[in-house]
């Protein structure tokens, strides 16, 4: 080093090479090569899937909610209205105490009120539900304690086939 404290040697800002990339060595001619097996991956639980918005523990929220796209409860607790076109996932630790009207509702929590839906509602185990459910679908999972009164609409006219005018009533 000079007196001035610059370095002499600039050898320090050049950057380093890459490392060779090391091949595997290729099977011999005699030997079969092994096919490759794809890696096995877990598939996600329904509780874990992607959320536009989400309420975690510890939340508590008192009023009226609209929203589009996913809306998750993973726990905490909601009173109030809930209006969306798309989706709400109540969650294992979530307490829901409203007035829902959403696209599709899946509760796994504790749910209190009415749930109303345009596509479906699903009740997964453990979940706990003293509402009124009305859906085209609706999926109760065993173990799923539910006390509440359902209506289907819409239900029976897409599931009978349409009525053909017979040939004597025309």
């Amino acid at each position: 080093m000079f007196r001035t404290g610059h370095r002499t040697d600039h050898t320090a800002w050049v950057e380093p090479a890459p490392e060779p990339r090391i091949e595997p060595p290729a099977p011999a001619a005699d030997e079969p090569a092994l096919p490759e097996a794809p890696i096995a991956t877990a598939a996600p639980r329904a509780t874990t899937e992607f959320a536009d918005a989400m309420i975690g523990r510890g939340v508590t929220f008192d009023g009226s909610l609209r929203f589009s796209g996913t809306m998750r409860m993973d726990g905490g607790a909601f009173s109030g209205k809930i209006t969306a076109g798309d989706r709400l996932i109540v969650g294992d630790g979530a307490t829901l105490e409203a007035a829902v009207t959403c696209g599709s509702i899946e509760v796994r929590g504790e749910a209190h009120g009415s749930l109303t839906a345009s596509e479906s509602v699903e009740l997964h185990s453990p979940a706990r539900v003293s509402a009124d459910v009305s859906a085209p679908s609706l999926v109760i999972d065993r173990g799923v304690l539910f006390e509440g009164t359902v209506q289907m609409h819409g239900a029976a006219t897409a599931a009978r086939p349409a009525r053909r005018k017979s040939a004597e009533t025309q």
